[in-house]
């Protein structure tokens, strides 16, 4: 937090905090204060890697994470007086082969016993998008339900494997549609185009501040805040 940011000259913040987040492990919070039990597994960078584990202590989250070398990526958002947030993502770990065959050593073992799977977030470095999609056709072929959340490429590739439930927000559902999507009626004809598209079960359109869209089999359900 900081009262204006000035390019060019040192900025002097008037708050600060460091704390383990990223999509998967928001979702993870979430469901375990809904009561499930909840395995959160993946890529985890050892330079800082300490806060991730206590939080999975602290929120009785079973930790299955697969430490990588190098830094979890960090996120900083600089938020001014007036409202303004600028963001500085951090490139992150960068998955080697011998990593990437661990942790699909180890997937089927950290899916075991469960029925529901979140993919959530952007993808390290080193992992492709074709990576990506095996490891989502995978899951299906063991019957998992696939809830997935990604953007660019990552989702492009995702959809193929037909996960359960995809995400976008209403940004990357144009981008899949090929044009601006300015009301609620192009939006959900956008999501009934890509629902039919991959025979995908649940389409699921985030709008921030303007809630969901979500289109469960032939059922549209908004949800407002």
């Amino acid at each position: 937090h900081l009262d204006l940011l000035q390019p060019g000259v040192v900025n002097l913040m008037n708050a600060g905090h460091l704390h383990p987040a990223g999509k998967g492990i928001n979702v993870a919070r979430v469901l375990k204060d809904l009561g499930a039990h909840v395995r959160v597994g993946g890529f985890l960078g050892a330079e800082n890697q300490a806060p991730f584990h206590a939080l999975c202590q602290e929120q009785a989250l079973e930790d299955a994470f697969l430490v990588v070398p190098g830094a979890t990526r960090i996120n900083v958002k600089l938020v001014e007086q007036d409202g303004r947030v600028t963001d500085l993502n951090f490139p992150g770990v960068e998955v080697d082969e011998t990593g990437l065959q661990h942790f699909e050593q180890q997937l089927l073992t950290l899916c075991a016993g469960v029925d529901y799977v979140v993919l959530a977030g952007s993808l390290p470095r080193g992992v492709t998008p074709e990576r990506l999609r095996q490891w989502l056709q995978l899951l299906a072929e063991q019957g998992k339900k696939v809830l997935f959340d990604s953007s660019g490429a990552a989702m492009a590739e995702g959809l193929t494997a037909k996960p359960f439930l995809i995400k976008p927000n209403e940004h990357e559902l144009a981008d899949w549609a090929g044009r601006p999507l300015e009301s609620i009626e192009a939006l959900m004809a956008a999501a009934e185009a890509l629902q039919a598209c991959y025979q995908i079960p649940h389409v699921v359109v985030s709008r921030g501040a303007d809630g969901v869209l979500w289109l469960a089999g032939d059922t549209w359900w908004q949800v407002k805040p």
